[in-house]
């Protein structure tokens, strides 16, 4: 700080006193001269550093000389000369900032913390000192603004690049740290102090592990926590605990009970929005990720759903919960393994999620659309000649199930689907085709901007109408439900099919009185059916027979199972025959013999056992009564029954039963009495029997064998056809095939294949085998 005080002080003078300046100085102008040079000793940074241990003390003879100097002007010069002198001297404190560093580096995980306690309080030691002198010689506010400026950037100017992970070590350290602060260093208090103007830097860093703190926590208190609302508690958190630490963090008040100051927390409330943002967006992410498991649990996970909504309020994260649970199904719902049953189950738990978080529906739109395709096609990744075809889908059969499904849980009792069906205000159910918005209605609003092409809001929350809608017409549904209602009928005992009825009834109201006619048909049948009973058993009431006759125009198709009833089977039958035929000579009955139920009491020597069992079951046992043993063929012969393997199924169901033994060369004994070794004989596994009444795709199948020698003729023709090339043919060939799908063809061809006269190419076509 060497300077020409002669020269200064001519330009001082000049500056004082322009008209009557000197070239000499005077004797009152002699003490400005002498006191630069003391103010210039005094405020020496290096000394100072040196002495950061010693108490700052002034001398009257600096503070006359400091103003001397501010007498004469030059109070600002020597400012701007203390500043540079203090940056030059900057080096001091980087050369302990490092070795603080490096005694971070090499301490135990506990410890350096405190190593960083002891830096901060070195550098506000330095900074400290260096600020006495400002009291003395410039003890304005701006003075002492400016110097903090000018010692933050000399300091952000030597803090090597690893100070910043060292910091955030502290910082983490305070957040973790529990009141009282007994156990820390006194200069703890210090470092706060130095700490504080450091956040302006490295806020960033200190937000940083606030968000940190955020996410462990949502993790730790909310994942797997369906039943219980979470979000109010954790932004409770954020605003309350949080908000209290940061504020006291800037106001040096972590010590026990410490709450930050009220200004201080208006300051940090900007802030802290942030925070909250961070609280909704971490939230959201979260659910996302457990979405499947959420609407598994439903409705018990209501209150997860509510937290969710309100953060997809607050964030944009709808195409995350979107994709995340797009992911999910894919890898846990829509594959093979899962049955189909419980796939309907989860759409309609996705269905009801869904509409609770988004009520107009974008949300089930983009989610349930890949779960709808999956449930009406199965779409295949086929091989050729040995490579893999990337990206080659063709799709291939529906799942066969789906509608039996469905129908299945819409007259299911106790299934949630029937309260949905006779919901108060249901509408009747429409074809996917006839779906279309009112735009006259006074309520349209436009479709949301995040909403597909194939967007429809009338679909509304009609779980049903979204369920029959997975197809193009709901004659597919009215289809199954007279299937599976012939099948119920015909498991009725006593005639008692009041259940029945209602189910009808309540099927009515939402896909119409015509599509059901034929169902109304086969209830009047049960009903005629049990007039004629009671009149047939007035005529003869030694007849243990109760008959079903139903009108084959209006019932599905059955089963063909040709059975000869023997013995007292068959003339049960003959006698009942009789009877009607005296009741109503006009008609007659053609039975169905392999169809019903029999209730039978086998009495053996050492035993007697009562079951109910299907027709073929007690004619088998019948047979047995005219010889003890018997061979599967020669059974079928006796019988007139074909199907050998549902002669060994019966076989092997009265087998374990304990009532038929098996013998060698395919022979089977009645067991009258049990011995041991027949106890512990392993028991066989029965076959499934088929159901009596025709699957709708089975009687499609039949319906399609007309058009077989069209499909036969064009193949040998033209060689192999894809299936859009074979159904547009048939379309313009024949008259009668109009409004068939291409699903009824592909089901009608794979029959076929099975059949072993047609064959599928690797490519998708279908071609004869020769």
């Amino acid at each position: 700080m060497d300077i020409d005080v002669a020269s200064l002080w001519k330009a001082t003078a000049h500056q004082l006193d322009p008209a009557y300046h000197r070239d000499e100085a005077t004797a009152d102008q002699v003490p400005v001269a002498q006191a630069w040079p003391l103010c210039v000793a005094h405020l020496n940074p290096s000394e100072h550093a040196h002495n950061l241990d010693k108490d700052y003390f002034v001398p009257p003879v600096i503070v006359r000389a400091a103003q001397a100097v501010e007498r004469a002007g030059l109070s600002d010069r020597l400012f701007d000369d203390y500043l540079l002198a203090i940056k030059d001297t900057f080096h001091v404190v980087q050369a302990e900032v490092i070795a603080y560093l490096d005694r971070f580096e090499r301490a135990h995980e506990e410890q350096r913390p405190l190593v960083m306690i002891e830096l901060l309080y070195r550098i506000g030691l330095f900074l400290d000192r260096w600020q006495r002198p400002l009291s003395t010689f410039w003890p304005s506010s701006t003075a002492v603004s400016s110097y903090r400026r000018h010692c933050l950037t000399c300091l952000y100017s030597i803090l090597p690049p690893y100070f910043t992970p060292a910091l955030g070590t502290y910082l983490r350290y305070l957040l973790h740290l529990s009141p009282p602060l007994a156990s820390l260093p006194p200069s703890h208090a210090h470092a706060l102090s130095t700490l504080i103007p450091l956040l302006d830097r490295y806020d960033p860093l200190l937000f940083g592990l606030v968000y940190e703190e955020i996410e462990k926590k949502v993790a730790r208190d909310c994942r797997g926590v369906f039943d219980q609302l979470q979000l109010q508690a954790l932004l409770g958190w954020v605003n309350g605990p949080v908000l209290n630490w940061v504020a006291g963090l800037y106001e040096k008040t972590l010590s026990e009970g410490a709450t930050g100051s009220e200004e201080a927390k208006k300051l940090l409330k900007p802030t802290f929005t942030r925070f909250e943002y961070h609280v909704h967006k971490t939230m959201g992410v979260l659910r996302a990720s457990e979405m499947f498991d959420i609407i598994v649990d439903y409705p018990r996970s209501t209150s997860a759903l509510e937290d969710l909504k309100v953060c997809l309020l607050k964030t944009d994260q709808r195409a995350v919960v979107v994709n995340k649970l797009r992911q999910l199904n894919e890898q846990r719902l829509l594959h093979p393994g899962v049955d189909t049953k419980n796939i309907i189950t989860q759409y309609i738990a996705s269905i009801r999620c869904l509409r609770l978080l988004d009520p107009q529906g974008v949300l089930l739109s983009r989610i349930a659309d890949p779960i709808r395709r999956y449930l009406r096609y199965v779409v295949c990744v086929h091989h050729i000649e040995g490579w893999f075809a990337d990206g080659l889908h063709l799709v291939d059969r529906a799942r066969e199930d789906t509608i039996r499904c469905i129908v299945s849980s819409l007259i299911e009792e106790g299934n949630e689907l029937v309260k949905e069906l006779a919901a108060s205000d249901a509408k009747p159910v429409q074809d996917a085709k006839d779906e279309a918005e009112n735009y006259n209605d006074p309520k349209w609003t436009p479709d949301p901007i995040d909403a597909p092409a194939d967007f429809r809001k009338s679909k509304g929350n009609d779980i049903i109408q979204l369920l029959v809608s997975i197809y193009d017409t709901k004659d597919v549904f009215v289809k199954e439900l007279q299937v599976l209602l012939a099948q119920r009928l015909l498991a009725v005992k006593d005639y008692a099919f009041e259940k029945e009825i209602k189910n009808v009834e309540v099927l009515k109201l939402r896909f119409g009185e015509a599509s059901l006619q034929g169902c109304e048909v086969m209830i009047r049948d049960l009903q005629d059916s049990k007039a004629i009973d009671v009149a047939v058993h007035e005529r003869n009431q030694g007849v243990p027979l109760h008959a079903t006759i139903v009108s084959r125009l209006f019932w599905p198709s059955f089963q063909p199972a040709p059975l000869k009833l023997p013995g007292q089977l068959g003339r049960a039958q003959w006698e009942y025959d009789q009877a009607f035929t005296g009741l109503k000579p006009e008609k007659k009955l053609r039975w169905l013999p392999q169809l019903g139920t029999i209730n039978i009491t086998v009495d053996l020597r050492d035993r007697s056992l009562t079951l109910d069992v299907t027709p073929l079951q007690a004619s088998v046992l019948e047979v047995f009564q005219s010889q003890t043993v018997w061979t599967a063929e020669s059974i079928g012969d006796e019988l007139r029954i074909i199907d050998i393997v549902a002669i060994r199924n019966v076989l092997y169901f009265w087998n374990n039963h304990g009532v038929l033994k098996s013998l060698p060369d395919d022979e089977w004994e009645l067991l009258e009495f049990v011995d041991a070794a027949t106890e512990k004989a392993a028991a066989h596994v029965i076959e499934e029997e088929a159901q009596a009444v025709q699957s709708v795709e089975a009687q499609q199948i039949e319906q399609m064998r007309v058009y077989w020698q069209y499909i036969k003729g064009m193949l040998l023709n033209l060689g192999a056809l894809p299936i859009a090339r074979i159904h547009s043919t048939l379309n313009m060939l024949v008259p009668t095939y109009k409004g068939k799908t291409t699903d009824e063809l592909v089901a009608f061809l794979d029959a076929m294949r099975i059949e072993g006269l047609v064959e599928k190419t690797t490519n998708g076509s279908w071609k004869i085998v020769k």
